[in-house]
């Protein structure tokens, strides 16, 4: 039964971590061994070993026939529990019509998870403020290009998060009572989060070791050349002549007017 517990822990373990890694992705290893996360990876390891005792004492076979080996059938019990408790860990209940947040048990996991955001924020902000990484950059110059090569170091990139630093940067521009220090350390805070120091290190030092384009100095206009006009011949249609119209009452020799018939004309 020992290794049976083992391994539902290493299970539930497993999935813990793996939330760890994938909500903490500039320092996974920090994040995985600060606190808050070897207590998100103990609370669902306890929690497999609790569904893998409560399988067993309820004698549960998920429906295997009565010649199934032993060990098959606590190979079945170890799984249902260590995937079983993630999925009871977090769930939530409210009220259907409600649009109040759920309470259930992952309102554990969410407490445990702001306990980890909180110290490693203030860890990220202790290591970004002691380096003065990008210096030689300006916000105003240099915050887009930065921002572009930051997230094109993700393989994928969430579009809430590109809303959000967009966002960010259209607050700091307007903001008239910070400088473009000030504005650049908060910049370089939000991208620390997103891709790491390291990666940050490496976007300010590329932007830094690249040629600035100088501008260039705008060439006067030459005039356009004037329509030379010696060559230029106005050509007139002639009029066209009326076409005359021949009459059904055409004059006739002796001064009167004779009336043709229309097979005449």
């Amino acid at each position: 039964m020992t290794l049976e517990m083992l391994l539902a822990a290493l299970i539930g373990g497993a999935i813990g971590l793996a939330e760890l890694v994938a909500r903490y992705r500039d320092k996974p290893v920090s994040a995985a061994l600060s606190p808050g996360g070897l207590l998100f990876v103990f609370v669902n390891a306890s929690a497999s070993i609790v569904a893998l005792i409560a399988i067993t004492a309820a004698g549960w076979t998920f429906g295997l026939p009565d010649t199934t080996p032993l060990a098959s059938i606590m190979v079945v019990r170890v799984i249902a529990a260590g995937l079983g408790s993630a999925a009871v860990l977090r769930m939530s209940f409210a009220p259907a019509q409600s649009q109040a947040a759920g309470t259930g048990p992952v309102s554990l996991l969410n407490g445990i998870l702001r306990l980890t955001d909180g110290e490693l924020e203030r860890k990220r902000a202790l290591s970004r403020l002691s380096h003065n990484d990008l210096s030689g950059l300006s916000f105003e110059r240099d915050h887009a290009a930065l921002a572009e090569l930051c997230c094109h170091l993700m393989r994928e990139f969430d579009l809430a998060e590109a809303q959000r630093l967009g966002g960010l940067a259209a607050e700091l521009s307007s903001r008239d009572d910070l400088t473009d220090a000030d504005k650049l350390d908060c910049w370089g805070l939000e991208l620390t989060r997103l891709v790491g120091e390291r990666a940050l290190r490496q976007a300010a030092r590329r932007l830094r070791d690249r040629p600035r384009d100088e501008p260039r100095p705008a060439e006067p206009a030459e005039p356009a050349p004037a329509p030379d006009t010696d060559h230029l011949v106005e050509t007139v249609p002639p009029p066209r002549s009326p076409i005359a119209k021949t009459s059904r009452l055409a004059a006739s020799t002796g001064g009167r007017t004779e009336r043709k018939s229309f097979s005449d004309i």
